[in-house]
Parts: structure tokens; sequence; C-alpha cells
């Protein structure tokens, strides 16, 4: 009889620990997933080109520039993100014909960020290239972001992203057909 009881008491003392350990892990990954930021969004929600004269290639102007309106979103609740410099390239024809950089920002959370990106490109080519025909060039966007969850912030993370403008074309009084609000989509990059 005694040792039925003993039995009966260890029994219920490893179902107790059992269901603490259960507990703690199920908390933890709530927490976990509550926690873990998410990468932030970068949509193009308007471009044009300032050309000084497109027709003579007049491009000793200074004036012959790409102007995109850039939109970020921070998706995490509760969850804010410091920004290094953001670089933005434009590659033409697998060649750099564009570079553009801003300066560090802080993104509260749930909150979306509105940037004005001039960028100057001298490239001839690309210039008589869009002013005959449609083309296509990649925008790419790359920065280095910590996220702040309450008074902790994470390590340094590398963000890449990429733009693909496709089917770009520009008429002779300067007006743009091309798709509107291109997402730029998540590539790794590795600090």
């Amino acid at each position: 009889m005694n040792n039925r009881r003993i039995f009966k008491d260890s029994f219920d003392l490893y179902c107790w620990f059992f269901q603490v350990v259960a507990v703690l892990c199920l908390t933890s990954v709530v927490m976990w997933l509550c926690l873990v930021p998410k990468n932030p969004i970068f949509t193009i929600v308007d471009f044009s080109f300032l050309v000084f004269n497109i027709k003579n290639s007049s491009l000793h102007s200074g004036n012959n520039s790409v102007l995109l309106n850039v939109e970020i979103f921070n998706p995490n609740k509760g969850i804010s993100i410091y920004y290094n410099d953001i670089n933005f390239t434009l590659n033409y024809n697998g060649l750099v014909v564009g570079k553009y950089s801003t300066k560090g920002i802080y993104q509260g959370h749930k909150n979306i960020t509105r940037k004005e990106v001039q960028m100057y490109i001298v490239d001839e080519l690309f210039w008589q290239e869009i002013g005959s025909r449609s083309i296509n060039f990649v925008l790419v966007l790359e920065t280095i972001v910590k996220f702040k969850i309450f008074e902790w912030r994470t390590k340094q993370r590398g963000l890449k992203y990429v733009a693909y403008m496709s089917n770009v074309t520009m008429s002779n009084n300067g007006t743009i057909s091309s798709e509107k609000l291109v997402k730029l989509y998540h590539k790794s990059l590795h600090l």
C-alpha cells in the first residue's frame, strides 16, 4: 500500500512538471512570434523623368534625372526601426547609370515615411533609348537597419530590395507610361 502511494505521488509530480514545461514552452513560442521583427516594405509610389532636352541630347545641363517617390512602411506593432543611410542604384543594361543616398532615419511602429529620390543620370544611351522606345531597368535599394523592441535594440541587419521596371516609355511631351505602385522585393544581404 505504501509503494502504491509513493508511485502515485511521483506520477503526480511528473505530470505537474510536464504541465509547467509545456506552458512555458507555449508562452515562449507566442512571445517569440510576437516579437520577431518584420522587414519594412518599400514601394515606388510615383516616378518621373526630368529631362532638359531629350531630342538634342543636351545632357550637360545637369537637369537630366529620374525622380522617385518612395514609400517606406513599418509593418511591426510595437517595434521601431533605425535605418542607416538608404542607398539607391539604378541599373540599365547591366550598368549603373544613377546613384543616390539618403541619410539614416528613425521610423516608429505602424508608420509610413515618404522619401523623394532624385538620381542624376548622365548616360546618353539611357536617354536616347527611353526617348525612342520602351526600356527595362532595375532599381536596387540597400540599407542597414536595427529594430527597437521595447528598450532593447537588435543587431544590425542588412537589407537589399530590388524593383524591376519594365516597358517604361516616355513620349515627346515628357509623359511616362508604365505601371505605378511598384513594390520592391526583398533579397538577402549578408553583413
